[in-house]
């Protein structure tokens, strides 16, 4: 594997980011919605919200991450670990997969009432990109928090 982003020979623009995958790369734009702002380069935080039914479901941020995975991983493979930094006793979570899972690769599970995760628990046969949109509520003192994590999942041949 040659790292394009590391020598510089990949064609991103200035406005993305170079990623290095098995034998390739992806240029990938990271891009906050509207009444979000940028705080790090792959994180967004909600700048206010309007009522109470807004705050509660609407992400107070936003984080992007980039994995990488041959095609013959085995499965089910835990992929992705996610929950509240710090957690408190009486915190709780639930995980949903709300986009980019329409094959069914993927699939979430709480190990405790503060820890989830992302597994993948279908064979994928051919080299393929995911953006999956992840969304973890807490529900912590009477209140819930909605997180998002936008997980670019890369699954490239396997090098033999």
């Amino acid at each position: 594997d040659i790292d394009e982003c590391a020598i510089g020979s990949h064609n991103c623009s200035a406005a993305e980011t170079c990623y290095n995958i098995q034998g390739s790369f992806r240029c990938l734009s990271f891009q906050c919605p509207s009444n979000y702002r940028k705080v790090s380069d792959m994180r967004c935080e909600r700048i206010s919200c309007f009522n109470y039914l807004e705050c509660q479901n609407t992400p107070v941020r936003i984080t992007y991450y980039q994995l990488n995975f041959q095609t013959n991983i085995v499965v089910p493979a835990h992929i992705f670990r996610i929950g509240p930094s710090p957690a408190y006793a009486g915190d709780s979570i639930a995980l949903t997969i709300t986009r980019g899972n329409e094959e069914g690769f993927f699939s979430t599970r709480r190990l405790n009432a503060y820890t989830g995760i992302v597994y993948l628990q279908r064979q994928v046969s051919e080299p393929k990109d995911f953006l999956l949109d992840v969304e973890m509520k807490l529900w912590r003192q009477g209140t819930y928090t909605t997180f998002l994590a936008k997980i670019y999942i890369f699954i490239t041949a396997h090098a033999y």
